[in-house]
């Protein structure tokens, strides 16, 4: 072995790559949880980037290392690893041993127990270079590493023998281009960085059109921030004008360059097709040798990739940029050859591109007059969209028109599709003209359309006229005339949700909505099963599957590229946080679902405005919230059921704040009565008695209860009071007026946190809150702290808190006044009673919260909540139970200060129990993997108790997990300078864990 080993590597190669401006890649972060990685993806998938700027940011140790053709000589690649982690802890012995002639083999055995004692990562770039037999005993010593990491970075799938056993012991995770691609999220996310912010269906086509392969994304975001692209104006790249030459030249140099001459004359001859097959290019540029010649270019992870057992396609910016090097006259000559075969074997989609590019348009309008209906049911409205682009105005047919129209609506551009329709056939455009006014729920500006429709009809279509004015009868809430004409709508999800069978609708809706998404299918607007899932289950209070629907919706739309559906889902998200009373949430989604539907329609605006009225009427704003209520009213376009719950909701707004709600009430009972909305007609029933407490409960009240329980048994879109208390209160009285109904109201009162009739006839309307923790007070509904009327009532209250069982008279009377004569003390105690009695009971019966006589107690009352005994359920349960460590760590960190020798008492036990409790959680989140629970339980429980020793234990596990020494010396000597006042040393275990970890 040379002396002078550094002449065979260059630190160079060591250096740690820059990496500016690089996205966060959390799949990257996920597979470092390994001992080998293995990153495999062709040239400008992002392999180096992502790597060097996602290490750092671990806290590991880490080397770098860049291959190149000489590292096939090992004693090359043995100089090239001492270089690489000479800077680790340990590092310069690899260094050493070739200073005294060790073999290669021993260098990387010395260099995997440096990284082993670092547990420290050594990423490989330009691992290819790897797969020279002489270095396989060399690869065997090193990704023998133990505690440390290995990652191999490659252009091309590594076959190397040496990871077989490892990936058989599951020590190996995988990287391919699929992992390293943009998702449309980090897209975004990407131009967001370049102060970019393109819509939503502009960040999909830029997705759509570099597939999320980093190095065009990164071209792209970078050529639209300097203004040379323009995302409005960038189509897909069939047949126009490209703006991507930059792109298309680093493609040249760096992509194409190597590639032998025929190879590459194959990709550019054939870069008119979307996807090659061996019988196309044998059949269409008479390519004997097709089969094998697509393999081989598959196979270099660049050129091809296979979607099929024989197909293959590139990527649509390299067959762009090949596409610019044919003729014209070559790319049409073939592409005739390729339209006639792709027509011959019936796929006519492929045969319409082909055509458009052959110029042969005749024949690309007739596919498109048989096809193109299809196509859209299937979803697929930007193909037939960008194909009609293509297809000179010369070529247009009335038939064309009403495709475009139909295209342009599936689109939801409604204006734009009325003006295409206008020039279709009489017929085609007056169903068309329908269509839009079902699609958007406008019934009003259907009627005309249907008489001109059904006078046009001939006997085949007249079927298809009647189902439309069928489903616009139900738009318009005339469900009786609408099931005259259709029978079989009375099984459809609509028609149980406007007639009121909200539970048979919800079941139906969850039903369809299991199979609706992800297929291939065009936009159902209103109509889409995963956002009726989403509103019914905000109408019967169950927020979070609300939110999981309308999710669902939101990703659907995107999907779909449906303003329409996007702007819906939104508003139903709005709908769930409403249920959820996050307030300030549902504002948000309301003003998104707003903003997305503008240019749309106004219809489509409703249930936005309907959510923003609601919210600011809630937040005080009543002005702001008529503002809405009007602008709401003004866009039903004939909706007797959007009417009806516009008005509903209106009053309930106005009940749930005190006003005078008998106007919207009388004008939703008209309109929902119309409509035959049972549901609707029982909450505004609901809504009265809660408007009114002396209003007496009818039967058909009492039935239509029984019927929609959640009204008052939860939150819900509809619900008359927004508190448990409140909505308890209320039930009572139907308890009270119908006791008939004994069994079923005990089954209401339960959800409600009463066990029984009787507790619920005790029901004040309100929750009182008592605060001990932090300092003694009581708290109404509304937030506000009740003034004290006697200080030594506030103490009486502390005495309680902390006896939940109760304390004798005599006990108290002694405790609060313990110097007092005997009658002075108990005429003083009397007052004090009275004045807690005061402040706990205002505006509630005698003794709903404090029974008094000769035993005082608290009355245990779902309406009444205690601090206190809520954190000593926290502090005994179970440790790991669920939601014990969220609650541990908002617990305030001591009881309210006191004379009281027994609040005392209690206060020195709180404040042992907590940090204890915060210790026991730290250690158990940390044995099962939750490092960031812990650490937060662990610097909880040290910022109480600085001197508790198993929380900094486990903290300084922590810290050596991260290899942060520095944090391990600083939370041991603080644990030091705690102790140190108590006259205390570090038990033997923590001085002990202590030297261990820090060695």
């Amino acid at each position: 072995m040379t002396l002078n080993w550094r002449e065979l590597s260059s630190a160079r190669r060591t250096h740690w790559p820059a990496a500016r401006g690089a996205l966060a890649r959390p799949r990257v972060v996920d597979a470092l949880n390994t001992t080998l990685l293995v990153v495999t993806a062709p040239a400008g998938y992002g392999k180096t980037t992502a790597l060097a700027a996602t290490l750092p940011g671990t806290g590991w140790p880490a080397a770098w290392l860049t291959l190149d053709a000489d590292d096939a000589d090992p004693q090359v690649l043995a100089a090239g690893l001492a270089l690489a982690v000479a800077h680790l802890p340990g590092g310069h012995a690899p260094g050493r041993w070739l200073d005294q002639g060790a073999s290669p083999v021993r260098v990387a055995s010395r260099t995997a127990d440096v990284l082993h004692a670092a547990q420290a990562w050594l990423v490989i770039d330009e691992a290819h270079y790897l797969t020279s037999p002489l270095l396989a005993p060399m690869l065997r010593e090193l990704l023998d590493c133990g505690e440390g990491h290995v990652a191999l970075l490659s252009r091309v799938p590594l076959k190397l023998p040496e990871l077989v056993p490892l990936e058989a012991a599951g020590i190996v995770a995988t990287l391919t281009a699929a992992d390293l691609s943009f998702t449309p999220e980090e897209l975004a996310e990407l131009f967001g960085a370049h102060g970019q912010h393109p819509t939503p269906a502009e960040v999909r086509m830029a997705h759509a059109l570099t597939e999320g392969w980093p190095i065009a994304a990164r071209y792209l975001v970078q050529a639209t921030a300097q203004g040379r692209v323009n995302l409005r104006t960038l189509r897909d790249l069939d047949g126009g004008d490209v703006q991507l030459g930059a792109l298309f030249t680093y493609l040249a140099q760096e992509v194409l360059g190597p590639l032998e001459p025929a190879l590459r004359a194959l990709l550019t001859r054939s870069s008119v097709f979307e996807e090659l097959t061996p019988e196309l290019l044998e059949q269409v540029l008479d390519e004997r040798e097709a089969p094998l010649w697509l393999e081989a270019l598959a196979g270099s992870g660049t050129f091809l990739t296979k979607v099929g057992a024989d197909s293959y396609r590139a990527h649509p910016l390299l067959r762009a940029h090949l596409r610019t090097l044919l003729a014209p006259a070559e790319a049409q000559a073939i592409s005739a050859r390729g339209a006639a075969y792709f027509a011959q074997t019936g796929r006519f989609r492929r045969a319409l591109a082909a055509y458009l590019t052959a110029g042969a348009y005749p024949q690309a309008a007739a596919v498109l007059e048989t096809h193109g209906a299809a196509w859209l049911a299937l979803g697929r409205v930007t193909l037939v969209e960008r194909s009609l682009a293509r297809l000179p105005a010369g070529h247009w047919t009335p038939a064309l028109h009403g495709l475009s129209g139909d295209t342009l609506r599936l689109a939801s551009r409604y204006g734009d599709a009325l003006a295409a329709y206008r020039q279709a056939d009489p017929l085609t455009r007056a169903v068309g003209e329908i269509q839009v006014a079902l699609d958007t729920v406008q019934p009003s500006l259907a009627w005309e359309a249907l008489e001109r429709a059904e006078g046009l009809a001939p006997p085949a279509s007249r079927p298809l006229i009647r189902r439309l004015r069928a489903e616009n009868l139900l738009n318009a809430g005339r469900l009786s005339e609408a099931t005259a004409l259709e029978p079989a709508l009375q099984g459809g999800i609509r028609y149980a949700l406007r007639s009121g069978d909200v539970h048979r609708a919800l079941h139906l809706a969850e039903q369809a909505a299991a199979g609706e998404t992800g297929g291939p299918r065009a936009a159902q607007n209103h109509r889409e099963s995963v956002l009726l899932a989403s509103f019914l289950n905000a109408v019967v209070g169950r927020a979070d599957e609300a939110a999981h629907f309308a999710r669902e919706g939101v990703a659907e739309g995107e999907r779909l590229d449906s303003p329409f559906v996007q702007a819906l889902a939104l508003a139903r998200l709005g709908h769930a946080r409403l249920v959820a009373q996050d307030e300030a949430g549902a504002e948000a989604a309301y003003r998104e679902a707003l903003a997305r539907a503008q240019g749309v329609t106004g219809r489509l605006q409703v249930e936005a405005l309907l959510g923003l009225m609601t919210v600011r009427s809630r937040r005080g704003a009543w002005a702001e919230g008529q503002e809405h209520y009007t602008q709401a009213l003004e866009r039903t376009a004939g909706d007797a059921y959007m009417t009806g719950l516009l008005h509903l909701r209106m009053a309930l707004n106005a009940v749930q704040d005190g006003r005078e709600a008998g106007e919207a009430l009388a004008l939703a009972e008209a309109a929902l009565t119309q409509c035959g909305d049972a549901l609707g007609l029982a909450a505004v029933a609901l809504a009265r008695l809660a408007a009114d407490p002396t209003c007496p409960v009818s039967a058909q009240t009492a039935a239509d209860l029984l019927r929609y329980p959640f009204l008052l048994t939860r939150v819900s879109l509809l619900s008359p009071l927004l508190s448990r208390a409140g909505r308890a209160h209320l039930l009572a009285r139907f308890a009270a007026g119908h006791p008939q109904h004994r069994a079923a109201w005990t089954g209401l009162a339960e959800p409600l946190g009463y066990p029984d009739l009787t507790a619920l006839a005790h029901a004040p309307g309100f929750e009182i809150h008592v605060q001990v923790l932090g300092r003694v007070a009581v708290h109404g509904e509304d937030g506000e702290a009740r003034d004290w009327g006697r200080a030594r009532a506030r103490d009486l209250l502390h005495l309680l808190a902390l006896h939940p069982e109760g304390v004798g008279r005599l006990q108290a009377q002694e405790a609060l006044f313990p110097d007092a004569e005997p009658g002075i003390g108990e005429r003083n105690f009397r007052v004090t009673l009275h004045a807690l009695a005061q402040v706990l009971e205002q505006g509630a019966p005698s003794g709903t919260f404090l029974e008094r006589g000769d035993w005082l107690r608290l009355r245990r009352t779902p309406d009444l909540r205690v601090d206190l005994w809520e954190a000593g359920a926290a502090l005994q349960a179970t440790p790991g139970s669920p939601e014990r460590l969220p609650r541990l760590l908002t617990l305030p960190p001591d009881i309210a200060e006191s004379d009281l020798p027994q609040a005392q008492a209690a206060a020195r036990q709180y404040a042992l129990a907590l940090p204890q409790a915060l210790a026991e959680e730290a250690e158990l989140a940390r044995t099962q993997g939750d490092l960031a629970a812990s650490r937060a339980a662990a610097e909880r429980a040290l910022s109480l108790d600085p001197a508790h020793e198993p929380a900094a234990r486990t903290l300084m596990r922590l810290h050596q997990k991260s290899g942060n020494a520095a944090a391990i010396q600083r939370v041991y000597g603080q644990l030091l300078d705690a102790l140190h006042p108590l006259g205390l040393t570090p038990l033997p275990e923590t001085a002990l864990l202590y030297q261990t970890l820090k060695t």
